[in-house]
């Protein structure tokens, strides 16, 4: 049932190369300079088996496959730490700083959020300090917080004065990595511009002031943008911003709706230009091509039409990617869609596994990074099982000569439907391993939408592009021809969306799984027997379900993981029997970005976690709360536990409400309850609800609020065995004398310190009280640190702001502390 090697003699060898690729740069692998000497070992003992070609072929292909494998690692590893120059912005920029910069604008401004993000390419730096500005290098992405699109034009100079820093480590496992994902686009720079008014033009664009020499390499940029422009002028907002997705693929525009109907039906590729796009631009072209061709017989005879149409193709895809913006996973597109029409061109198209890892192999000549990105893996992974799954196809296609409309109507809907599923199949592992969510729907809306998307809507827009600078008219009549498409397809897309079980949340599954679920899908695709494939297909299903997690080495430990969510404060206990307590769960509000859907919740996932058993808020601030409902609503906890239920905090009443859609109990703690137990010595219990203090109210000596939510929480002590934990939650200084009566057990191993670490809490006798070994700030704040209240305490102080996520291991006698910056193989987070 697997593929053939003899079909496919470069497949082997091109796919260790591709794990090799992989491997680069994980956690348990020595130095790559040690890799150095096996590699020249393996290099030279495959060269000695040629001398005795062919009696050791086999041995000749038994050392290709580790020496593809060194190389595919010692490649990689030397993009994963590139070298930098001395006058690298990055290497300038060590803090946040206020800075005057020039450049050149490489892209059209991108309008998300309401917010304006450019990226410059820099050539000069100047700081407050200094009186000459320095000569620099590298990219940098600068953010505006206004609507700024007119006046920005690409390839033009600008002088920039921002507030520049580096982006932010990854600081929590299983969360998108943004910093990476900047990198990636050669950007390791961000800038914050506080004015308008602080961007200034200090060139022209090289066509606007020589109107009669050749297009500069912006000239399509700046065509992307008057395009953009000309949609939103002529269409209605929600039809300007779904072609602006799918003609020049920037889907900055489409409403938060949207796109959660699009991804809850796992069609959201189809709005960002794929292969699949480039695929129907090749057919269309190769068509139009091919009928230009046959109008010239004297053609014919000298060379094949359609090698002619598919040579003449090619450099209208380039152009088409030109027009997306060179934006890697279509320059992938590309790459791959170009492999094989050179396939054909040379006759070798029937090595279709062969082709598709040539395509990988140059791919990764040029970024062997890109290995590790969602976007590669899933258009890999999408088109292999195609290729395994059209000998199937082709056996089911009718005779031509007795076939009827419909038997040839079921055909087409038989193998589109088995395609699409194969497909559906092949990327279900990944899509669970990137993102934690699968559409059941997938595959039936992709067969159902994408005929009004890509053979309706895609085909009219690409046509407009090219009319748009001569017949305005004819291109605004073609882009509303197109938008019904557009809106048919919104239609039926909110109907799957709509549908129970549309799409499923799951944990990530552990790579051994997804190892598992890979050597399954041949066998499924290729199966002939039905009883086999339902069970293979239930197998698959177990694999990836999350209800087969891998053991971990501490199964009688806890673990308390402490996260870096910013501005706010996020505690998962993960108790010995496997029950999760989630105490607070909130972050800085910043719009659209939730921290239970982004930080939470894939950190639950990354650690194999389908279900929260409880839930306990301190206090009804919204940086401690802004993340539960959506926690409620995905993991269903049984009990949420409050200090009070008349808050009037906005977004409070969100999540009394949510919580009563998911028929989750809300409680209100009393001092001395105890809110969880465990059946291995774990206890959490509540030690004050100041919100139920009797008089509190009644002391005007106070300075602090009384009506504040901090003064109005919960006091929580988790013990485990001997070890102790305690989460004061915000409470100031003035009501920590309210704990007084019970200061013997205000005495903790570690301390969440009150109030993110702000001098107003963090008393002495409080801290005397509490003797902690080990002190956690939850806070986006780097400095102070140590805050000047805990800079005589004896304890161990973490950052969430400079450590990232801080993890403690308990077993009940011992505490071993781990923060993320500093993670290695085998610590808590890495299990």
């Amino acid at each position: 049932m697997l593929p053939q090697t003899d079909r496919n003699p470069l497949l082997p060898v091109l796919m260790a190369f591709a794990l090799g690729a992989m491997t680069a740069g994980a956690d348990w692998l020595p130095p790559a300079s040690l890799f150095w000497l096996p590699a020249a070992l393996s290099a030279a003992l495959t060269a000695l088996t040629l001398l005795r070609w062919p009696q050791a072929r086999a041995w000749f292909l038994t050392l290709l496959l580790p020496l593809f494998f060194l190389c595919g690692l010692l490649y990689t590893a030397s993009f994963l730490s590139p070298k930098l120059p001395a006058h690298h912005l990055a290497r300038l920029i060590q803090e946040k700083q206020e800075a005057s910069l020039t450049g050149k604008l490489i892209r059209k401004p991108v309008f998300k959020n309401n917010k304006t993000h450019l990226i410059l390419e820099t050539d000069s730096l100047l700081f407050p300090s200094a009186q000459t500005p320095l000569a620099t290098t590298g990219r940098v992405t600068l953010t505006v917080n206004t609507h700024l699109l007119k006046g920005l034009v690409p390839g033009q100079n600008y002088l920039v004065r921002a507030r520049l820093s580096l982006p932010d480590k990854l600081a929590t496992p299983g969360v998108f990595d943004y910093a990476g994902y900047l990198a990636a686009e050669e950007i390791m720079v961000k800038g914050w511009v506080a004015s308008p008014l602080f961007i200034q033009p200090i060139s022209s664009p090289a066509a606007s002031s020589q109107p009669l020499s050749l297009p500069d390499t912006f000239f399509l940029e700046r065509f992307r943008q008057q395009f953009e422009a000309f949609l939103y002028t002529h269409l209605t907002p929600g039809d300007a911003a779904l072609y602006q997705a799918l003609l020049i693929g920037d889907s900055s525009g489409l409403s938060p709706e949207v796109s959660e109907m699009y991804r809850a039906t796992g069609i959201m590729h189809i709005l960002a230009i794929s292969g699949s796009h480039l695929v129907v631009v090749a057919f269309i072209t190769t068509v139009f091509f091919r009928f230009l061709v046959n109008r010239f017989p004297w053609l014919l005879l000298r060379l094949p039409a359609a090698k002619i149409a598919l040579s003449l193709t090619f450099p209208v895809l380039f152009l088409y990617t030109g027009f997306a913006g060179f934006q890697p996973p279509v320059l992938r597109a590309l790459i791959m869609t170009g492999v094989f029409m050179t396939a054909i061109l040379l006759d070798r198209q029937w090595s279709s596994l062969n082709n598709l890892a040539i395509a990988a192999f140059c791919i990764l000549l040029a970024n062997p990074l890109s290995i590790h990105t969602a976007s590669f893996q899933l258009s890999f992974a999408a088109t292999a099982a195609i290729i395994l799954a059209m000998p199937r196809v082709a056996a089911w296609r009718p005779e031509k000569d007795n076939s009827s409309y419909w038997q040839t109507l079921r055909y087409l809907l038989i193998s589109g439907l088995f395609i699409s599923g194969a497909a559906f199949l092949a990327t279900a592992p990944l899509a669970l391993f990137h993102f934690n969510r699968i559409s059941l729907v997938g595959p039936i809306t992709t067969l159902v939408v994408t005929p009004f998307l890509c053979f309706w809507a895609l085909p009219l827009g690409l046509t407009a592009i090219l009319t748009q600078p001569f017949f305005p008219t004819l291109a605004v009549f073609l882009l509303k021809t197109g938008a019904l498409g557009i809106d048919i397809s919104h239609t039926l897309t909110a109907f799957f969306a709509w549908l129970p079980f549309a799409s499923l949340w799951l944990p990530t599954p552990p790579i051994p799984l997804l190892i598992l679920a890979g050597l399954l899908l041949p066998l499924i695709i290729q199966g002939k027997r039905l009883l086999p494939i339902l069970a293979l297909l239930a197998c698959f299903a177990l694999l990836l379900s999350g209800y087969t997690p891998l053991p971990r080495w501490h199964n009688n430990s806890a673990q308390i993981s402490f996260l870096a969510v910013g501005s706010g404060s996020a505690t998962v206990v993960e108790q010995s029997d496997n029950r999760v307590i989630l105490i607070d769960g909130g972050g800085p509000p910043t719009g659209l970005f939730n921290v239970g859907e982004r930080i939470i919740a894939p950190f639950l996932w990354r650690r194999q976690i389908r279900q929260v058993e409880q839930i306990i808020l301190t206090h009804a601030h919204a940086d401690h709360f802004n993340g539960l409902p959506w926690i409620i609503k995905i993991f269903q906890p049984k009990i949420l536990w409050l200090s009070e239920t008349s808050s009037q905090e906005p977004g409070f009443a969100a999540l009394l409400l949510e919580a009563k859609r998911a028929g989750c109990q809300v409680r209100i703690a009393k001092a001395g309850e105890g809110l969880a137990s465990g059946n291995k010595g774990i206890a959490l219990t509540c030690l004050a609800n100041l919100a139920l203090v009797e008089g509190r109210d009644q002391d005007a000596d106070r300075k602090t609020n009384p009506d504040s939510p901090n003064n109005r929480g919960l006091v929580l002590r988790l013990d485990n065995g001997d070890n102790t934990f305690l989460f004061p939650g915000d409470i100031e200084k003035d009501y920590e004398e309210y704990l007084f009566e019970k200061s013997g057990q205000l005495k903790a191993d570690v301390l969440l310190m009150p109030h993110h670490g702000l001098d107003s809490s963090g008393s002495a006798w409080f801290m005397a009280a509490v003797k902690p070994r080990y002190c956690v700030v939850s806070t986006n704040k780097k400095e102070p640190f140590p805050p000047p209240q805990y800079r005589d305490s004896s304890a161990e102080l973490f950052s969430t702001a400079r450590h990232g996520s801080i993890f403690f291991l308990s077993n009940g006698k011992t505490i071993i502390a781990q923060p993320y910056h500093l993670a290695t193989a085998g610590s808590p987070e890495a299990l």
